[in-house]
């Protein structure tokens, strides 16, 4: 379950908002779940958090929510019942590790600047991938993923941040280097971008613009 948590850093602040209590450099929030049947007890030190579940009739802690050797459908809603927790726990009180990318940083200053739009991250399987969307519509004009670099480019290695365009003459930018067909999204109609200074700054936040207007609610 901790996996959730690997491109997230704890905010202390966002903590004592939503219920944390700091002691000794430990921070901690209980809850109950599954209709008060148990407690799940959230720890957070150094950034690094843990927690445990107790049954609420007898006190007993309820270690089989961690062992992977457990089956059946009982652990499993309970299982799934701290899965819930965590996920609100992560949108309360994380934020979004720094980009890896020193361009993914500056294009996402300029974009709050000029458009005052935030990143937001939907989906809870894919942590390291968000949105940029219109207020009014809510039509996405930009995804931005982090992904292998060979999702792009076969011939390079590693990890590399890319955002998700929309335009309406692909085949004319596909010879640019740092213009890919886009990664998990219609290929006739958006476009790859590595954030990796293939392209200059000016050169992706024209084509950002192109594709905020493209998505602007007809």
């Amino acid at each position: 379950m901790f996996e959730i948590f690997k491109s997230y850093q704890f905010n202390q602040e966002k903590a004592r908002a939503y219920g944390f209590v700091e002691s000794s450099g430990v921070w901690t929030y209980s809850c109950m779940i599954l209709q008060g049947d148990f407690v799940m007890n959230v720890s957070v030190t150094d950034g690094k958090l843990a927690f445990q579940v107790f049954d609420q009739e007898t006190g007993d802690l309820y270690p089989q929510v961690h062992m992977e050797s457990m089956r059946g459908s009982f652990v499993g809603s309970v299982r799934q019942a701290c899965l819930e927790i965590l996920y609100q726990i992560r949108k309360a009180c994380f934020d979004v590790q720094d980009f890896i990318c020193p361009q993914t940083k500056r294009i996402m200053a300029q974009v709050q600047k000029k458009y005052g739009n935030q990143l937001e991250y939907l989906w809870e399987k894919s942590p390291d991938t968000a949105v940029l969307r219109h207020e009014d519509s809510k039509k996405w004009y930009a995804v931005l993923m982090r992904i292998p670099w060979d999702r792009l480019d076969k011939a390079r290695e590693g990890l590399v941040e890319a955002v998700n365009l929309k335009h309406d003459q692909v085949a004319d930018l596909l010879s640019q280097k740092g213009i890919y067909p886009a990664f998990h999204m219609n290929k006739r109609y958006w476009i790859s971008l590595a954030l990796d200074d293939s392209l200059s700054d000016e050169d992706v936040l024209d084509l950002l613009e192109i594709s905020w207007n493209l998505t602007l609610k007809k």
